[in-house]
């Protein structure tokens, strides 16, 4: 063994050390906040009301003449075009039209359009910078470019990760140390930060935190040398330099006090964290309605938005798994699809109740392609609708979306009392305005004819 070779065996060792040590520094800080107590069958009676008092606000409309009269009788449209809060999934590049494609790709991609205002775009590391210094980032903007032409918002998943099988191969080959570890990921900052970060709308910085040192790879050692909380504290706040309108986000699938404790302490480090991201991928068992309340609640308190960012709920039988090879023959069937449907609106109906959280998205909207090839999608193989995907296309496209023609009375005035968060269409005759309706915001328009 070379002297180099020594060197970094010996801080390797060091690290660890200093790895175990800061484990249980961290782990002897935790401290569980109090919550409030859950009341399931009150808190499941009064979803409806919250969903009224989180959801909407008053929308009013005025129609005048030319001399700024008051027109009464007039016919007023109201279209909400889109909604506020994200109703998302993760991105699959099939959905990209084709010259040769089926009618399965086409059902996929119609299913698609149908129910979501957001998605996920993959940028993992090892995909994306396949050689050093070689960058696949066309077919990310291509994807990219599509959503915001189906008027979707595009989000990142993840520019930090240090999960073995998608750390780039060269990296894990020439086994960089903790300072040149740090210097490639100024490198994939900055080049990300001139091509794909000004075209998202919010990334997933750091992805999976709370157990970084499960895995021994390069990234955990810089880590594990450095400090947790200074290094991600320092690229959280480079990434906000770099990308001025781009918001942050650190996700995890961890979703107790220990996410929370390691959160607090970022932020009071200084950490820019814009979204607070909670993965609750349901192979092993659902989320109780105490526990998904308590999740919330708990990561309320650090007064950042929450994102349930990577959902998966099964319409099968629950199956063993080692979290990274596909599970052969893990079918969908018509029990467990009920179960799904019957789930996942309860799901989104508390989420959507909660003053704080702003999205779901699903980490599969199909089974086809779906990760671990498990059923999680609301649609089949074959593109076709479960009873899941009805039940939400319900509430996303009809309960929860405020449109209609509307007469204005004898002041000329529409009111509609509770109109739901989002992007308006308004328009009598020809006279037409797009406005954001919010409830700190409330659309108050007037429309002036020009007859």
């Amino acid at each position: 063994m070379d002297f180099t070779n020594r060197i970094r065996s010996l801080a390797c060792a060091l690290a660890s050390v200093a790895l175990f040590a800061s484990v249980h520094v961290f782990a002897a800080a935790i401290v569980e906040p109090v919550l409030p107590p859950v009341n399931e069958a009150e808190l499941l009676r009064d979803t409806d009301a919250r969903i009224q008092d989180a959801r909407t606000a008053p929308l009013m409309v005025r129609v005048v003449d030319v001399n700024g009269k008051p027109v009464s009788g007039r016919t007023v449209r109201v279209e909400q075009v889109k909604h506020s809060f994200y109703f998302g999934a993760g991105f699959d590049t099939a959905l990209l039209p084709r010259d040769t494609e089926t009618e399965t790709d086409k059902r996929h991609r119609e299913n698609f359009l149908k129910l979501f205002n957001y998605s996920t775009v993959h940028i993992y590391w090892g995909g994306y910078e396949l050689k050093h210094g070689e960058y696949q980032d066309s077919q990310r903007l291509k994807s990219i470019t599509w959503l915001h032409e189906q008027g979707l918002t595009a989000r990142g998943h993840p520019i930090f990760w240090n999960l073995d099988g998608i750390v780039p191969r060269w990296v894990r080959s020439e086994n960089p140390s903790a300072q040149e570890m740090r210097q490639l990921f100024d490198a994939r900052l900055e080049q990300m930060s001139h091509t794909v970060l000004p075209q998202l709308h919010d990334v997933d910085v750091f992805n999976e935190l709370v157990h970084w040192e499960r895995f021994t790879n390069s990234l955990s050692r810089v880590v594990a040398e450095q400090g947790k909380v200074p290094l991600v504290t320092h690229y959280l706040q480079e990434t906000k330099r770099l990308n001025t309108n781009l918001l942050t986000v650190v996700n995890d699938y961890e979703n107790g006090p220990t996410y929370y404790a390691l959160l607090k302490q970022l932020l009071e480090a200084g950490a820019p964290i814009d979204i607070i991201g909670q993965q609750s991928h349901m192979h092993t068992g659902k989320w109780s309605v105490t526990q998904i309340w308590n999740i919330l609640n708990r990561l309320t308190l650090l007064n950042r938005p929450v994102l349930f960012t990577e959902m998966s709920v099964l319409s099968g039988p629950s199956r063993k798994t080692d979290w990274q090879n596909n599970v052969p023959n893990w079918n969908t069937d018509p029990e467990n699809e009920a179960k799904q449907a019957d789930y996942l609106e309860q799901f989104f109906r508390l989420a959507y109740s909660h003053t704080n959280c702003i999205g779901v998205v699903l980490w599969d909207y199909a089974d086809r392609r779906s990760w671990l090839g498990a059923p999680v999608g609301l649609l089949r193989k074959d593109g076709s609708p479960k009873p899941s995907f009805e039940r939400l296309d319900k509430l996303i496209n009809q309960q929860w979306r405020t449109r209609g023609e509307f007469i204005t009375d004898k002041n000329g005035d529409v009111k509609i009392p509770a109109a739901f968060e989002g992007e308006y269409r308004i328009s009598t005759g020809p006279r037409e305005l797009k406005a954001t309706h919010k409830r700190g915001a409330p659309v108050s328009a007037t429309l002036k004819l020009v007859e």
